[in-house]
């Protein structure tokens, strides 16, 4: 254990510990993020539906790798939800590597 952990759970501190390289990070503010929205409207882009747009973005989560991953929930504007996994390469290409329509639509 790192001694800024050892130090934070002896002292009984609500310090989170760094994450973890690979990790996924939950992104707070996801409408709010340049990065995550880009990344949702090349989600949304790649479903196979035709005139559909971003209504909401319902969760994200980021990985560092050699690019960044985003795993997204989406709702659409038609009140469908969606989840997709985007991979934000380091040219700036957005690539959709997984996706998947979710029943839980409102």
């Amino acid at each position: 254990m790192g001694l800024i952990l050892s130090i934070a759970l002896a002292a009984g501190s609500a310090v989170a510990p760094p994450p973890l390289a690979g990790g996924w990070t939950p992104v707070e503010a996801p409408m709010d993020d340049h990065e995550v929205r880009a990344a949702a409207l090349a989600l949304v882009r790649h479903l196979p539906l035709k005139t559909v747009g971003l209504r909401h973005i319902e969760s994200a989560s980021r990985q560092v790798v050699a690019g960044t991953n985003f795993r997204l929930t989406v709702r659409l504007t038609s009140g469908r939800l969606w989840r997709g996994t985007v991979w934000h390469k380091l040219n700036g290409a957005f690539v959709v590597t997984r996706m998947a329509r979710l029943r839980a639509d409102r």
